[in-house]
């Protein structure tokens, strides 16, 4: 008798524990794929068009330039480049990411500037010293 309920307790548990750590199915995860897409329309309605974006994909390709189209089928960035090109169209169920960009950062331009600035800085600095010790 006591094996017998020792059986049916483990066999209800191992039946409980099957369905709760099962797999999605693909309904449910062609479900989450269409509402991580109407999340990311969502936020490229929110950015306002000209702006400057940055766009990843779930590929692990990279998108940056000018948001010039935001429809039903995807966003149409055109790219900053030297030499023109098209505007490349991403879907939204295909965007891992997606971004305004702000510029700002550190480039060569703002590095010799600063670099500039603390030499006059220091020169001017001794220089005033300098005058004081007379």
């Amino acid at each position: 008798m006591r094996a017998i309920s020792i059986a049916l307790i483990v066999s209800l548990f191992t039946l409980t524990a099957g369905s709760a750590f099962a797999l999605p199915t693909e309904a449910a995860s062609a479900a989450k794929v269409g509402q991580e897409a109407q999340q990311w329309r969502k936020v490229a309605d929110a950015i306002p068009l000209g702006s400057k974006v940055k766009i990843r994909t779930l590929e692990g390709k990279r998108v940056s330039g000018t948001l010039m189209r935001v429809d039903d089928s995807g966003v149409a960035v055109k790219k900053n480049t030297r030499i023109p090109e098209a505007a490349v169209t991403v879907t939204y169920d295909a965007i891992a990411n997606i971004e305004r960009d702000h510029g700002g950062g550190m480039n060569l331009g703002k590095a010799i500037g600063f670099g500039l600035a603390a030499g006059a800085s220091a020169i001017a600095t001794i220089f005033v010293i300098a005058l004081q010790w007379d």
